[in-house]
């Protein structure tokens, strides 16, 4: 403090600014960080004004570790992202790779686990490079965590060995208890709660003249969970409460929701409700706190992902207290939250100079066209190429998605938190009116049971079936439909047969899953928010024993009940003109003959077909259309399913293509194949082709959840859109379409693929 008075009254600003980075340094090492980041904070401004790049690159590292550590993770991925660009720019290789190794353990923070462990990988091998044995030790250890998190437990231990004894050369006792932290939340795990109980203990004595305190708060945690599950209840309780207390002392606040929590089961362990509820309630509020400043919903996405525990305990609770409403608020706060929220996300600018996101977005722009290459000439590749040309696709995915995440770290968002305040079951019922019923599907250990809203009641259905039983009734439908989808005309004769066999599946499925609400529904049209494996029910089709659902009343699908309702708040616009895109091949040969027809229909079209329906012209017409209609192949890609798309003449449109761009659509149709499939991560969020169109702003989808008959999908289209022109709302008039194909005795396979998710 004292040189830095004198830095000031001399006007040495150079020395003035590493006055005021050492005088934050010390702060930080009393655990005062309020005073270090007010100190890093003029120094970094000190250091501006002086020119000082490599100590500005410095110092904003520090502030991104400072605020990784309080758990504000928003403003650490900005300040590290920007500090890893400035010391490449500068070519200080040892300083980008430490901050790349900062930003993978907040990756790892997150969950993003596949991400962190890439980072630590490559990361690694360059820290052995450079002698950095203390920072190669950390990267090892970090690399062994998550490894325990992928079940990869030989690679952990080896892994959590290499870096023990890294730490031992650096003579780094709080290291070493790092690992031996590490090494029983891997007994805890295999459920060797003495063993981990022993190396806990280890770890403490290492720890006892630390000045860790984020450590020594981890080592307490884990030592309370241990003597949870050794029924050592008083203890555990004691243990758990001092950490807590602790924990936000020091600002600690993700490991003090997960205390919440662990809290909470142990007042329900006692039987003392009132005050699991709580912790509960706290633990929630916590973590909404923590997660709404991040940025990307990646990030807000995966930090949720291991947190929804308080969530479902809370619902838990009510429901065993018959309070319907709380219950089913506390179920749907999770439900697809981060698509909820990107409905109604504003961004704003990005936090440091445009310079460089400028040049990661044309880096972005490049990777872009050349996987684009790779995409066209994979459609005509040989055997003997396919693989070498996935590989290198795989290759350029990865790197977009990289850079993707390097934009997006240096964003801040607002509002991000308010769509939980206006959901209330009062607005809800409001706008599901006197016509329809809402049915929210949930699923607690592994048994699916139901909320059933109308405009005036609530009811919950307990105990309506367990996952395994509907799995195995949905492989017997898609064996079913297996057998005509690649050969129907020759099945002629087998018709009546092979539709009662289907019939057979959709009624169990009906008996299981709608048939005890039957007198709720009544005769009112039905909006379902699937949860797990319901998302590919084709609830339209179940069978009565009479009839089909949708005979009797229109079906919508939405990811959550706030979804649903964000999005039927949105103004309707008339559907006055339509993008018709169409790309044929021999499984799809009529999709030439289903643009044309639909081309009748409107007044006002733009159509693309053959080496026309390309990607330079869905992305240059996308915006300007009420309605996109696209018939080509769709894939879906488990594996990577941000990169999901549509086939086009000259490549592939991809989920992050289509969330890229802002679309004015009412109404976007994927008549092509399996459009509608999803990968459901945790919290129910939806990735696949109907995530990138709700995000970019549409309000309806017509998808399919199997492979289509491409010439029943021509008559069903033709249908449809000639009933929209009707002024017919869309689920009308896809109903309309349907029940022509039911008329006729068709089977299931033919028209039931399509669904509406949206409004």
């Amino acid at each position: 403090l004292s040189a830095m008075r004198r830095f000031i009254k001399i006007k040495d600003y150079e020395e003035l600014v590493m006055s005021e980075q050492n005088l934050a340094e010390s702060y930080a090492d009393q655990n005062n960080f309020r005073q270090a980041e007010k100190y890093f904070a003029q120094a970094l401004k000190s250091a501006q004004k002086a020119k000082m790049d490599f100590i500005e690159a410095e110092i904003t590292a520090s502030l991104g570790n400072l605020a990784n550590f309080r758990g504000r993770y928003s403003k650490a991925l900005r300040y590290l992202e920007t500090a890893r660009r400035q010391f490449e720019t500068l070519n200080i290789p040892h300083r980008s790779i430490i901050a790349q190794l900062e930003i993978a353990d907040i990756y790892f923070e997150l969950n993003l686990s596949d991400e962190a462990y890439e980072i630590y990988r490559t990361v690694t091998e360059k820290l052995k490079k450079y002698k950095m044995q203390g920072e190669e030790a950390r990267a090892r250890a970090n690399l062994g965590k998550i490894a325990v998190t992928k079940n990869e437990f030989s690679v952990a231990q080896n892994e959590l060995k290499r870096s023990a004894k890294l730490y031992v050369l650096e003579n780094n006792s709080s290291g070493a208890a790092d690992v031996k932290l590490s090494e029983a939340n891997l007994e805890f795990l295999l459920g060797n709660f003495k063993e981990a109980l022993k190396i806990i203990g280890e770890a403490e004595k290492l720890l006892k003249n630390s000045q860790n305190v984020r450590l020594k708060l981890q080592v307490n945690f884990l030592h309370g969970e241990i003597l949870q599950n050794l029924k050592r209840y008083k203890k555990s309780e004691s243990i758990l409460s001092e950490t807590y207390q602790s924990s936000i002392k020091h600002e600690q606040l993700n490991l003090a929701q997960i205390c919440l929590n662990s809290l909470g089961n142990l007042a329900l362990q006692k039987g003392e409700i009132n005050k699991a509820e709580k912790y509960f309630k706290s633990s929630v509020k916590m973590i909404e706190n923590l997660r709404s400043p991040l940025p990307a919903e990646e990030f807000r996405m995966a930090f949720l992902a291991d947190k929804l525990a308080p969530f479902e305990n809370l619902a838990k609770i009510y429901l065993d207290q018959n309070k319907i409403e709380k219950a089913f608020i506390f179920t749907e706060k999770a439900r697809a939250k981060t698509l909820s929220e990107n409905l109604q996300t504003i961004k704003k600018e990005p936090f440091e100079s445009n310079l460089q996101n400028t040049k990661l977005t044309n880096n972005l722009k490049d990777l872009r066209e050349e996987l684009n290459w790779f995409y066209s000439i994979l459609n005509r590749a040989n055997e003997d190429e396919i693989e070498n040309l996935q590989t290198e696709i795989k290759r350029l995915e990865k790197k977009i998605a990289d850079v993707m995440r390097q934009i997006e770290s240096t964003k801040t968002i607002e509002n991000i938190s308010k769509s939980d305040e206006r959901f209330t079951l009062k607005t809800l019922q409001k706008q599901i009116g006197e016509g329809k019923v809402l049915i929210e599907f949930v699923k607690f250990e592994d048994t699916f049971s139901a909320f059933a809203i109308s405009n005036k009641k609530i009811k919950y259905f307990p105990g309506l079936a367990d996952e395994s039983e509907i799995i195995a009734l949905l492989e017997g439908l898609q064996f079913q439909f297996g057998a005509l989808r690649y050969g129907a005309k020759n099945l002629d004769k087998f018709a009546d047969e092979l539709k009662k066999r289907a019939d057979v599946y959709l009624q169990k499925l009906y008996e299981k899953l709608l048939a005890p609400l039957k007198d709720f529904i009544k005769d009112r049209n039905i909006v379902i928010v699937p949860v797990s494996s319901l998302h590919y029910v084709p609830f339209q089709a179940l069978f009565d024993g009479e009839k089909y659902v949708i005979e009797n009343k229109e079906v919508v699908f939405s990811p959550s009940a706030t979804v649903w309702k964000t999005l039927n708040e949105k103004p309707t616009k008339k559907l006055k003109n339509a993008l018709l895109m169409g790309f044929a091949d021999e499984s799809i040969p009529l999709v030439n003959k289903e643009i044309k027809a639909l081309k009748n229909i409107f007044t006002h079209t733009k159509s693309f077909v053959g080496k026309d329906a390309n990607f330079s012209n869905y992305t240059k017409h996308a915006e300007n259309f009420d309605v996109l209609h696209l018939a080509c192949h769709g894939q879906f890609r488990p594996d990577n399913p941000l990169f999901s798309s549509l086939h086009l003449a000259d490549g592939f449109v991809t989920v992050r293509d289509i969330c890229s761009q802002t679309l004015n659509a009412e109404l976007v149709t994927l008549s092509a194949c399996e459009t509608g499939l999803n990968k459901i991560f945790a919290g129910d969020e939806i990735l696949g082709l109907a995530r990138g169109f709700l995000t970019a702003g549409v309000s309806s989808l017509v998808l399919s959840l199997w492979t289509v008959n491409d010439e029943a999908t021509t008559d069903l289209m033709n249908t449809f859109y000639i009933e929209l022109q009707r002024s017919n709302r869309i689920s009308a008039s896809l109903r309309k379409a349907q029940k022509e194909f039911i008329k006729k005795g068709s089977h299931p396979y033919f028209w039931s693929p399509f669904v509406i998710i949206g409004r």
